[in-house]
């Protein structure tokens, strides 16, 4: 680190900067990064000798280095396609590591008035605290340096680049987990001796002899306390879903929009998982009640129920990983109840009104498919081509989520949340809250030609839910502060989710 040039030093303390920021982001994902990412000490450790062959190349023996003479192109570029970059799949994610090394990688950066960290100290008078770079060319200054002044102070989640309550994300996040774990071991009610595995013995028989040898069960009607307790729950969640889903009939008019062979399509996939869940958990209500044989296929049903875990035959669209089964039953009803009244609304008004009902985006199967049916949907209706089609996000004032639009161009959703930010007159801004519902939110397909084009636009990402592990399209909004641009939101974390679950 002590060798010539002294740029060598300086650019050896921005990379370990950079390094450690974007470590410990990981630690506040999804906000801080979409996933895990395996930065490592050998990413590090290849930087480094990147940065000497670059420095020695260039240097030629001088003890200092003109600045510009630095090749940060290269650096910048090595760093984020092919050291750190290599392992990153999320575009959005690539974008904000491109911005951190635009940000320490500068003609600027080696500056003794280079910020490294501006953060509000002082909430009353507003005093921020900055950090700049040290000035030193030594290993010892800059463990001073260290052990001087970022010793000395509280480290916040805006050192970086997030905001200060993200902290209450992580520990929400961590919360909801535990949560979902303690109520997957609060349904295994059995004796210290019962042991409930996959294959598990609910015919009539064994019950009554596992009844015998158990006196600390509750024989009152004849049954152990799990499949009780299994009973009551298969009951309570068919209570909380549909009885069914009214299909959409077909004809030689509808079956040409776009808009209808998509619902139609959401709607048998819809149907079709109804009936399955409803005739598991009738199967289940029968066997409790003794009235049923199991089969193998019921064992593992109610093994999973049992456990809390969602059943195989019933993950037909993409969920959160975690997520539990009360919380899949009242999502999927949900779910449901939107097809249901799109249904009925085909069948008294016609296929044309599916233009001007708002749709909660996040409560379809395949929400990114009705963007795309919206799109050749307009396409269609004014003979234009798809490519020439670019989107226009208009956010309302009004927070009526049911209004009904009367544009051939325009479609309402609902249900959007935005996170790290707040729109307010279709403007975007930074904002502490952790995340707030948009209003009526309208998607207006226009022509690229007739598309405003400001700098202040910003490109948002659109995910599926809190996870972030599926991205769905992009949107751009305008931001309310032109001194802003990308970078500073997505280093903030800011993103558009369709559905609130986790």
């Amino acid at each position: 680190m002590n060798k010539i040039p002294n740029e060598r030093s300086r650019l050896y303390f921005l990379l370990a900067w950079f390094h450690a920021v974007i470590q410990e982001r990981l630690r506040y994902v999804p906000l801080g990064w979409s996933k895990h990412y395996e930065f490592t000490e050998a990413d590090l450790k290849c930087a480094l000798d990147t940065i000497d062959i670059w420095i020695d190349l260039i240097a030629m023996g001088r003890t200092n280095l003109p600045i510009d003479k630095i090749p940060w192109e290269a650096l910048r570029t090595l760093l984020s396609q092919c050291i750190y970059g290599g392992r990153i799949d999320n575009p959005f994610d690539q974008r904000l590591l491109n911005g951190f090394l635009s940000k320490l990688f500068s003609l600027t950066s080696l500056n003794t008035d280079m910020k490294l960290i501006i953060e509000e100290q002082d909430e009353k008078l507003q005093q921020p605290l900055v950090i700049t770079m040290p000035d030193g060319v030594k290993r010892e200054q800059f463990i001073t340096w260290i052990e001087q002044t970022l010793r000395t102070l509280i480290q916040q989640p805006s050192w970086l680049g997030l905001p200060n309550n993200a902290e209450i994300v992580l520990l929400t996040t961590r919360a909801r987990e535990t949560l979902a774990k303690l109520l997957k071991m609060s349904s295994i009610i059995t004796n210290d001796d019962e042991d409930i595995t996959e294959n598990i013995p609910i015919d009539q028989t064994t019950i009554d002899t596992s009844i015998q040898g158990k006196p600390r069960s509750d024989t009152s009607d004849g049954r152990p306390v799990w499949m009780k307790q299994l009973h009551n729950s298969c009951l309570t969640w068919l209570k909380l879903l549909p009885t069914k889903v009214t299909t959409m009939r077909r004809t030689t008019e509808n079956i040409k929009d776009p808009l209808f062979r998509f619902f139609e399509r959401e709607v048998n996939t819809g149907s079709k998982l109804l009936s399955v869940v409803q005739s598991d958990l009738r199967d289940l209500i029968a066997v409790c009640e003794t009235k049923k044989k199991q089969t193998n296929y019921h064992r593992q049903l109610s093994s999973d129920l049992i456990k809390g875990v969602i059943p195989q035959s019933w993950k037909r669209y993409t969920i959160p990983k975690n997520l539990t089964v009360i919380q899949w039953i009242t999502d999927f009803s949900d779910r449901v109840k939107q097809l249901e009244s799109i249904s009925k609304l085909v069948a008294d008004q016609g296929f044309k009104s599916l233009k001007s009902c708002p749709i909660w985006l996040g409560g379809l199967f395949t929400p990114e498919a009705y963007v795309t049916a919206s799109r050749q949907c307009v396409a269609q209706t004014n003979q234009w081509s798809l490519e020439e089609l670019a989107l226009q996000v208009i956010v309302q004032d009004s927070t009526d989520q049911q209004q009904q639009i009367q544009d051939d161009c325009t479609f309402a959703i609902r249900g959007l949340r935005l996170q790290g930010a707040k729109c307010r007159s279709n403007k975007l801004s930074l904002s502490s809250s952790i995340s707030t519902e948009l209003n009526l939110t309208l998607f207006k397909w226009i022509r690229s030609t007739e598309k405003k084009q400001t700098n202040s636009m910003i490109t948002l990402p659109v995910y599926l839910n809190a996870t972030r592990s599926e991205l769905l399209f992009t949107i751009e909004l305008e931001s309310a502060d032109t001194s802003l641009n990308e970078f500073d939101y997505y280093e903030r974390g800011v993103a558009v989710l369709t559905s609130s679950i986790a």
